[in-house]
């Protein structure tokens, strides 16, 4: 069918099936106790289909909001990093299923709104499907 490819299983034979590629774009805030707008330039055309963050530090204060919006300004979805028993390694995961459409040189603004009082590094991953 029209958007497939042929993937060899390495024995003389293979199936037909939908080529999708995914890359990931890692994204590092150096204090997440400050209200920031950071750009994450996507080179391509794509679909959003995945936002991870993880802490490096616990963090004090308050919950974190995290808001993660198109180059249009329509928002994917919000991550909150809760304040409460936070420790590094926490994880918090989206997976938007609207406004997460990319097109070549575009960028995924992500947004937090400095809730936490501490100084705390922490990294957001955004997974790009693309065919």
């Amino acid at each position: 069918s029209s958007g497939q490819v042929y993937k060899a299983n390495g024995s003389g034979s293979g199936t037909w099936s939908s080529q999708t590629t995914r890359s990931v774009f890692t994204v590092h805030l150096a204090d997440l106790s400050l209200a920031e707008n950071i750009y994450c330039p996507i080179p391509f055309g794509g679909t959003v289909s995945r936002v991870t963050s993880v802490l490096e530090g616990s963090i004090a204060g308050g919950d974190v909001t995290v808001t993660v919006k198109n180059s249009s300004a329509a928002t994917m979805g919000t991550l909150t990093v809760t304040q409460s028993g936070s420790a590094a390694g926490d994880i918090d995961s989206l997976d938007p299923s609207s406004n997460n459409t990319v097109t070549d040189n575009d960028y995924i603004l992500i947004q937090t709104n400095g809730g936490a009082s501490t100084h705390v590094d922490f990294m957001v991953s955004v997974v790009v499907e693309h065919v």
